[in-house]
């Protein structure tokens, strides 16, 4: 060892063999144990501890794994709102672009009005614009009109013709005001439109033909002559706009079914509109009221607590960095949108559609993963198979009917066999082909639907059995909670009949043909087990048409057949059922009258019975609730009057009252009185108010039709000529009949009215970022839509959706219509969604025009590729043809290659309908046979020891290869196979979600609050839909925070201390900060080496000296020792050069 030691390189060799023998000794070790854990993991491996002693690891477990995506985005920061103003800018210009008199909307033509906004003073005359402007030299009318419930006036000139219009536009810039608006007027029966306004003189009749005139039009409506003032027909548009004088005339106007040359036409009441921007296309660039509630933050924390299982978390911005996210967190990473996005032109990008449809091109992202929004969270603990399992595949949580696409046209009316006229246009893809080859003159089909008079209130009672359920939803096979309740049938068995102890009911009893139903009972249900026992079914069913009824579903499952009927009715109701028992070709008819009375209405809980559960026909025993679902049989042959409802015809056209200029009678002060004091005092709303002021306002006309009017009053807003007559009637204050009207006395008024979307607004789905959840653009014209709308009428069926999700939902469906075929399809719910990347870009394979159109949109858009939706809906429709070699081997039990006789019959049993009988085997045998003999090639010898006896002698061996080469096989695999689903799914309800709408109402804010505290689910979603212009506001967001630090109070690890901030908000300036870092550093470094080594010469000088001097003077020596040698030999040459001759 010392020998060793003293060695020159001796420590070097020691340390070396020491590192040698400690590497080699861990590698060892390691190598051990993985040899270890192969030889014993089917020992301790809790997925192989089965009767196989093989693992099942992949099929026991969900796939993992599993990586979490949010995107997000800072909406007050300044960065984003100039980008969000430059696109506002861009696509005011694109809309400016289009000229004043291209009208995009429905049924819009030009009118005689000329529409000043805002109002000339009230103090003006016609007679003295006139004698200022040449604009008004040839206008006949002028009166001001105002927005519904809104103190924004404006003045309407109305003149003579179409040629004196364009003239007077031609001297409107005379007018110098900044801020006043002059445009011509146009009439459309485009409702939804936020810049119309409602006109109570004015019908549109519309789908005319081109042979018709204004006379014939007169002479069809020769009642109502008396009160047209004016009528104007417009051949290219195929419509004709008429003039009426009274509100009465056009209340009965309306309900004439008119008919032109078998040609159905429509009328509608007018709306006027200016302004034709059509602002559904910038409604998402609104960056007003865009603060950030910290959403993410208490996400994320609900992922922490209740997901920990998540690998990764992604979270994709457009550079910007939430202030309290800590960006060192090995498990996050921010992601920018030119990471994901591959054409880059496409940025920057205000969509969400177009960030979702990149989302899966994350780098280093798991195959599968969770996709979030940032406003939700989880309420409980969650697992993988919450949303995926092996056993039944992607779980799919649906919410409601999708937007129809016309909103005369139910989705369910496409494609039914039927032409519908309502659906018979290119929005609702022609009627799904139903009315491919009818001809002008043949009638089509039209279902007598109530849609045309969208200007009267819907009673929407008829329209709704309770709140929030709409009768179509009923017996729909989806298990609806706003329907689950006793006032709708407990939605008519699809949410079980576990309370329908609760309901009236009814036993078939043999021989009895008539059945009187109890007075009041307007909901009950018959038990069908005595008609088709425990497991027959009902084939189909019929009855007469009948007014009263709301709904009739039969339920295959439970063997009940549930009435849904309308109050206040007595009736006689026909019904015929053609039903069999179970294992029995024999039917039988059961033809039956239900007398019902449903005036005397009874309260909820006097009307319920219980039901004796020891009768076997109880269809709440057991026996009943273990039978296999099967679908739902609609009553056919029902008239559309009892499918969907006709309301009553009630007027919307109301008149703001003003009693002030009237002497009332001593009863109509006092309950005016009453009425404001309830106002006042919050008992009313305003809508009750105005309903009521108007009722009691015209109930005094009728007693009262004569009103006197003081003359002070009269001279300040009649002319002259009214002057003379003191007493007037209420009509006489309407604009048409007086043409220097200064300001309406009475404004139109349209009561509140449900919005009929296709699902409700607290239901809406809202895009991802502030602009696609807040109002956007038109937040103040929306602001007048939802007080003129709040309960708006589409039809009784159907709610309409009014912003771009819900048209980038129909587009998509549309696609998916001819792509998988025509199904009723769902709005996905507001959940955490896990999608597979794989299967996301099978679908842009399968669509890449439609997803690089998406991709490219700067804000949202109608022809969007609505991400959940697209997903989940090609998920369940993609289909695959089934493949012969797997029908083999399944079929092959014995796994032998060849099928046996026994064999055999169990695919015959796979191939025809049961039961089989000696003609099916004989024929199927016989194809095979005669297969074998035309393709004798592909009969092959086969080892004796697997050889097959049939039974028919002359059958060849069924061998795998003879299986899938016999055309006649493959013939009759595909005719009996259909294509299967490629992806397996399961369709949850939606019962452990919550979806609440956070509006500026406090009480109504803790109230949605509290109910999550009480009731938590797997998913919440709270959207923000807060008026930050309230006081109320703040309360609001504070109650908000207050909620969140109850239910997630412990800080994540992806935050940041209390006490520290992010520097930089934005990635870009991250970026250029660790640049500038690592060139400090690397300039620091090297300025430290450098000292270091200065410092190291300075400190060993001595020794370097020292050394210098050894390595020198050894030169030195070496070169003193070497001269006399160099001097030698040049004496020796110099001789020889010289004497050359002494060599």
């Amino acid at each position: 060892m010392y020998t060793v030691l003293s060695h020159k390189y001796g420590t070097t060799l020691i340390f070396l063999g020491i590192v040698l023998i400690v590497v080699s000794a861990f590698q060892f070790g390691e190598t051990v144990m993985e040899w270890s854990y192969a030889q014993y993991v089917n020992m301790f491996s809790s997925f192989t501890d089965n009767v196989a002693g093989i693992s099942f690891k992949n099929r026991l477990c969900s796939p993992i794994p599993i990586d979490a995506v949010y995107t997000w985005v800072n909406g007050s920061d300044p960065n984003l709102l100039s980008q969000i103003r430059h696109i506002e800018m861009d696509l005011k210009r694109q809309i400016n672009g289009i000229r004043d008199d291209n009208c995009t909307f429905s049924h819009c033509v030009p009118t005689n009005l000329i529409v000043i906004e805002p109002e000339f003073s009230t103090e003006l005359r016609l007679d003295e614009l006139k004698q200022k402007y040449k604009m008004f030299e040839m206008a006949s009318k002028m009166y001001s009109l105002n927005f519904t419930g809104e103190h924004h006036k404006f003045t309407v000139i109305t003149y003579p013709d179409e040629k004196a219009v364009l003239k007077a536009l031609e001297y409107r810039k005379e007018i110098k005001e900044k801020d006043m608006i002059i445009k011509r007027g146009y009439y459309t029966s485009d409702w939804t439109l936020q810049q119309s306004v409602l006109l109570s003189d004015t019908v549109l009749m519309t789908g005319l033909t081109k042979n018709v005139k204004v006379k014939s039009i007169k002479n069809l409506l020769y009642k109502y002559q008396i009160a047209f003032s004016k009528v104007t027909l417009y051949k290219i548009q195929q419509l004709a706009v008429i003039h009426l004088s009274s509100k009465e005339a056009i209340e009965e106007l309306l309900q004439v079914n008119v008919t032109f040359d078998n040609q159905n036409a429509t009328l509608v009441v007018a709306n006027l509109v200016w302004d034709l921007t059509d602002y559904s296309q910038n409604e998402d660039t609104s960056p007003s009221r865009f603060e950030d509630n910290e959403e993410l933050r208490y996400s994320l924390r609900s992922i922490d607590r209740f997901a920990p299982w998540i690998r990764h978390v992604f979270i994709v911005t457009n550079g910007q960095i939430p202030l309290w996210l800590n960006l060192d967190s090995p498990r996050l990473t921010l992601v920018t949108h030119e990471e994901i996005f591959p054409n880059r032109s496409h940025l920057p990008t205000f969509s969400s559609p177009a960030i979702e449809a990149n989302l899966h091109r994350i780098p280093g992202i798991s195959d599968k993963f969770i996709y979030l929004n940032d406003d939700v969270m989880f309420g409980k603990e969650v697992w993988p198979d919450d949303f995926y399992s092996h056993s039944t595949g992607q779980k799919v949580y649906l919410t409601w009917p999708i937007p129809s696409c016309d909103e005369n046209c139910p989705n369910t009316w496409i494609k039914d066999g039927y032409c519908d006229k309502h659906c018979n246009n290119s929005q609702c893809e022609w009627d799904g082909g139903d009315c491919e080859g009818k001809t002008d003159s043949e009638p089509l089909h039209s279902r007598n639907i109530w849609a045309g008079d969208i200007s009267f209130q819907s009673d929407v009672k008829l329209i709704y059995c309770s709140n929030g359920c709409a009768n179509s939803w009923l017996g729909d096979r989806y298990c609806d909670d706003p329907c689950n309740v006793y006032e709708c049938g407990f939605d008519a068995g699809d949410c079980g009949i576990q309370h329908y102890n609760e309901l009236h009911h009814i036993n078939f009893v043999p021989g009895q043909a008539v059945y009187k139903v109890d007075p009041g009972q307007n909901i009950f249900y018959f038990n069908l087990t005595f008609l088709v026992g425990d497991d027959g079914r009902v084939e189909t069913a019929y009855m007469h048409s009948n007014k009263i009824i709301r709904t009739v579903i039969i339920s295959q499952k439970f063997k009940v057949m549930t009435l849904l009927l309308y109050p206040n009715h007595t009736e006689v109701l026909n019904f015929s059922l053609l039903c069999h028992e179970k294992n029995s070709n024999h039917t039988k008819q059961l033809n039956f009258t239900v007398m019902v009375d449903t005036k005397a209405m009874k309260s909820v809980h006097s009307s319920r019975t219980k039901l004796d559960p020891l009768k076997k026909s109880d269809p709440t025993t057991p026996t009943i609730l273990l039978q296999e679902e099967e679908p739902m049989i609609a009553i056919q042959n029902i008239s559309t009057q009892q499918l969907y409802p006709k309301p009553k015809n009630s007027s919307s056209i109301f008149f703001e009252t003003n009693f002030s200029n009237y002497n009332l009678p001593h009863d109509i002060k006092e309950t005016l009185n009453i009425l404001n004091k309830s106002y006042e005092e919050g008992d009313l709303t305003e809508k009750g108010f105005k309903i009521k002021k108007y009722r009691l306002w015209k109930k005094f006309i009728q007693t009262n039709y004569t009103i006197k009017i003081p003359n002070s009053s009269l001279e300040k807003k009649l002319n002259g000529s009214l002057n003379s007559n003191p007493k007037i009637t209420a009509t006489l204050n309407h604009p048409s009949q007086n043409p220097n009207f200064a300001e309406k006395e009475f404004q139109p008024y349209r009561p509140e009215r449900r919005h009929l979307l296709s699902f409700p607004d607290d239901f809406l789905q809202p895009g991802v970022f502030p602009w696609e959840k807040s109002n956007g653009l038109i937040f103040k014209l929306q602001k007048e839509l939802e007080k003129r709308q709040k309960y708006e009428r589409v039809s009784q069926f159907q709610r309409k959706l009014l912003d771009t999700f819900g048209d980038s939902i129909r587009h998509v469906n549309r696609l998916y219509n001819k792509a998988f075929g025509y199904t009723s399809r769902k709005v996905l719910a507001h959940i955490p969604h896990m999608i597979d990347k794989n299967v996301m870009k099978e679908l842009h394979d399968l669509f890449p025009q439609e997803w690089e159109v998406t991709s490219s949109h700067r804000i949202r858009s109608s022809d969007d590729m609505q991400f959940a939706f697209a997903y989940f809906y090609y998920l369940m429709g993609v289909t695959v043809e089934v493949n012969p070699a797997e029908i083999f081997d399944e079929t092959d039990t014995d796994m032998s290659g060849v099928l046996s006789d026994r064999e055999f019959r169990t695919l015959a049993t796979r191939l025809y309908t049961l039961p089989l009988d000696l003609v099916t085997l004989s024929t199927l045998e016989a194809k095979i046979i005669n297969c074998s003999e035309i393709y004798p090639e592909l009969e092959k010898e086969v080892p004796e020891h697997i050889k097959e006896k049939y039974y028919e002698t002359k059958m060849p061996q069924l061998t795998k290869d003879f299986f899938l080469q016999c055309p006649a096989i493959t013939d009759v695999i595909k005719e009996n196979f259909k294509p299967q689903p490629k992806y397996k799914y399961i369709i949850h309800e939606d019962h452990e979600t919550t979806f609440q709408m956070i509006k500026t109402n406090i009480s109504a804010a803790v109230s949605q609050l509290d109910r999550i505290r009480k009731h938590p689910k797997k998913f919440i979603c709270l959207n923000d839909n807060i008026d930050h212009g309230k006081e109320e506001s703040q309360t609001v967001k504070a109650i908000l925070k207050d909620f969140f630090e109850s239910m997630y109070p412990i800080p994540s690890r992806f935050e940041l201390p209390k006490q520290y901030r992010n520097r930089f908000l934005h990635i870009n300036e991250l970026r250029e900060w660790r640049i500038y870092r690592s060139w400090l550093r690397f300039w620091t470094y090297l300025t430290l080496t450098v000292l270091i080594l200065l410092a190291l010469m300075s400190f060993c000088s001595d020794n370097i000296e020292s050394v210098h001097r050894r390595i020198f003077s050894h030169r030195s020596r070496v070169k003193s020792s070497n001269q006399p040698n160099i001097k030698e030999k040049e004496r020796k040459m110099t001789k020889t050069e010289d004497f050359p001759y002494l060599v």
